[in-house]
């Protein structure tokens, strides 16, 4: 599993924080634009994947995901103007999910490869070869980035509000969204569970009055239950990973 989650957090990082609107546009909008994006996730893939390039198989499985991404992508662009919500998001990451796990069934990926730069990178290796810096970043992507785009579609599923725009999200709405979900992860690890559960309620309820993104009580209750679920449940199984 060591590769496999350098490679999920890979697919975090491209997916999510380095999908900007214009590149969002370039990849909805343009023939070519899938190749930027599919590109950079190519290169954090690669980035997060340097012990393994002296492998020849690896160098191929790299390849593979991603062709495997930018025919994901496609498929999904083909079918976005019709249909975008959150069963399509959905079935997108399942689908990137199942390429990224069949790593597993590579007998050069089974043992651990670590990263060995010089003295002066050193702090690069401590990171890389830790899991447990790497599951951190891992759950730290998916409660603060995955989950805001989760979130959107929720409140345009359950709330009624489209969050969605045709050249993307609101740079303002998404990283206000990311900043307050940050906010409750590190309160969770710097100070305590009970403490980041009063801050989620503080402030998740403050942003739905403030922007309206309900219809009613029902609707009100249902997505603040559903992110007070996501986001404590991704933390407590990331501590079952953590060991903590």
């Amino acid at each position: 599993m060591f590769w496999f989650l350098r490679l999920f957090l890979a697919h975090l990082i491209a997916d999510f924080p380095l999908q900007t609107n214009r590149v969002f546009k370039y990849k909805v909008y343009n023939k070519y634009g899938i190749l930027i994006h599919a590109s950079i996730y190519l290169i954090i893939t690669i980035l997060l994947s340097i012990p393994y390039l002296t492998s020849p198989i690896c160098v191929s499985y790299i390849i593979f995901l991603f062709l495997l991404h930018t025919i994901i992508d496609l498929s999904k662009i083909k079918k976005f103007s019709k249909n975008n919500g959150i069963k399509e998001f959905l079935k997108d990451q399942i689908q990137h999910f199942i390429t990224l796990i069949s790593v597993i069934l590579l007998p050069e990926a089974k043992e651990p490869k670590y990263l060995n730069l010089n003295f002066s990178l050193s702090f690069l290796n401590r990171f890389y070869n830790s899991d447990y810096y790497i599951l951190l970043s891992i759950g730290y992507f998916f409660v603060a980035f995955a989950g805001t785009i989760f979130y959107f579609y929720v409140i345009k599923t359950f709330g009624g509000k489209n969050i969605f725009y045709k050249d993307g999200i609101s740079i303002k709405e998404k990283y206000k969204e990311v900043i307050l979900r940050t906010i409750i992860f590190v309160t969770y690890y710097r100070v305590s569970f009970y403490v980041s559960v009063f801050v989620f309620i503080i402030l998740r309820v403050l942003e739905m009055i403030i922007n309206k993104t309900y219809r009613n009580i029902i609707s009100f209750l249902l997505i603040l239950t559903y992110d007070f679920v996501f986001i404590f449940s991704m933390i407590t199984f990331l501590n079952a990973l953590l060991g903590t």
